[in-house]
Parts: C-alpha cells; structure tokens; sequence
C-alpha cells in the first residue's frame, strides 16, 4: 500500500514538471509576440489637415477661406498598426468660427482605438460688398458706390452681403462710412413713390388708352399696388406701380 502511495506521488511531480516545461516556451511566445507588436502615431499635421477639411466642408468654403491657428491636439496617443480611419464630430455647439473644440474618433481596420481632442481658433474670410465712399442716410445706392473686398467675417453678426447686384437700388437706412463692410439690416428698399406724389393713372383695353391725373396717398415700392385718388373724380382706388409718374389700373 505505502509502496504504491509512493510510486503515485513519483508519477504527480513527473506530470507536473512536464507541463511546466511545455508550458514556458508557449508563454514565451506570447510574451514575444506582444513585444513585437508595432505601434503608429498620428501627426499633429495629418489631424490639423483633417480638422480644414471638416470646417471647409461644414461651411461650404474654400481652403484658402478658412484659416486656423493655435491649434492644439490632446490624448493623441500611438495606436496598433493597421488603416487608419478619422471621424471627426462636434459636441455641444454648432459654431465653427472663433475658438472651435473637435472631437476625432480614431479606428484602425475599423475598430475604434481611441478619441482625441482637437482645438483650434478658427476665421473665416469671404468677399463681402464695402461702401465705396461715405454714404448718406436715405441715399440710393449705385454700382459704382460699393465694390467687393475679402473680409474676415468670424467675428462680426451675420447678413453679410456678397452680391453687388444685390444692393444697387436698395435706401441706405443710415450714413456707412467708407470701406465699411454692409450688411442687410444697413439696407432698406427705396420707394418709387411717396405720400403726396403727383402721378398719372393709366388704363389700356384692347388698344383703347386713358389717362386721368392723380395723387399718392401712399409709400409704394416697384411693381406693388398703391393707394391713390384720381383728381377729376376723386375717387381712391389701388392701382400697378409702373415708375415713379406712372400707375395703371386694370380697365
């Protein structure tokens, strides 16, 4: 009996010491193979490259109208090798001028690795219609009043105007001062026709032709209808701007 206890014993420690010994090299494998893991990092250029790319994108710019300084990346760690894939995504604002926070989810072979934090300060320029000279208040502005100049528009409210043909005809609401970008508040329509305006009415039929002097009771605009009084009958109707001496009615 103790004989045989003792030769179980024998053949335990001799199992035992041959699994650890083809045990180590397996273990050592593995230790090598996570040694020889090879890593990758992504340049502060490549993310800044990316980071235009989104704002241009998202603004609807051009490169060279999207310009970006103090730039900063945070937790830009190495990652495995592999394809790199960069998604970048905005939290919490949906402002992309002045200082601008990005995040960048990095996946490599389509796994997610990591999030990294970009930071940059972020203006934005474009050719804006700028008052020529000094302009009055109430005065018609003419082509040859305004011209268009690159401006940086970031830091200025919205409703900047960029056509030119947009703005001739238009009342300046109040004086602009020379070289000063315009914006659509500054402007207002200009009216053909002011309270008190001497004008004539005029109605046409299948060739027949009539016209009655008359008076504005009203402020009236280009091709809009207008309150006025003909001055033979005196009767008010509502009749077609046509300029500013001419109204027609429907005959």
């Amino acid at each position: 009996m103790i004989k045989s206890i003792r030769i179980t014993a024998v053949l335990i420690c001799f199992l035992t010491l041959c699994l650890s010994a083809a045990a180590r090299p397996a273990a050592a494998k593995n230790v090598a193979a996570a040694g020889s893991q090879k890593y990758q990092s992504i340049t502060k250029g490549k993310l800044r490259e990316v980071y235009i790319q989104f704002l241009c994108r998202r603004l609807g710019k051009e490169r060279a109208d999207v310009v970006v300084s103090r730039f900063k990346v945070s937790a830009n760690r190495p990652v495995a090798s592999g394809k790199i894939g960069i998604q970048l995504f905005q939290k919490n604002s949906t402002k992309l001028e002045g200082y601008v926070k990005l995040v960048a989810v990095i996946s490599v072979d389509g796994v997610v690795r990591k999030k990294v934090k970009l930071y940059g300060w972020v203006d934005v320029f474009e050719s804006v219609v700028c008052a020529a000279r000094n302009l009055k208040r109430k005065e018609i502005i003419n082509a040859d009043d305004v011209y268009l100049a690159r401006r940086n528009i970031s830091h200025g409210s919205a409703n900047y105007l960029t056509d030119i043909g947009k703005v001739t005809g238009l009342m300046a609401k109040h004086s602009i001062k020379a070289d000063k970008s315009i914006k659509a508040r500054m402007l207002e329509r200009s009216p053909v026709v002011n309270k008190g305006d001497l004008v004539t009415i005029l109605a046409e039929s299948s060739g027949l032709r009539i016209t009655v002097p008359g008076k504005v009771l009203m402020k009236g605009f280009a091709g809009e209808l207008v309150k006025v009084q003909n001055l033979m009958s005196k009767r008010k109707i509502y009749a077609k701007i046509v300029n500013p001496s001419t109204v027609m009615v429907d005959f």
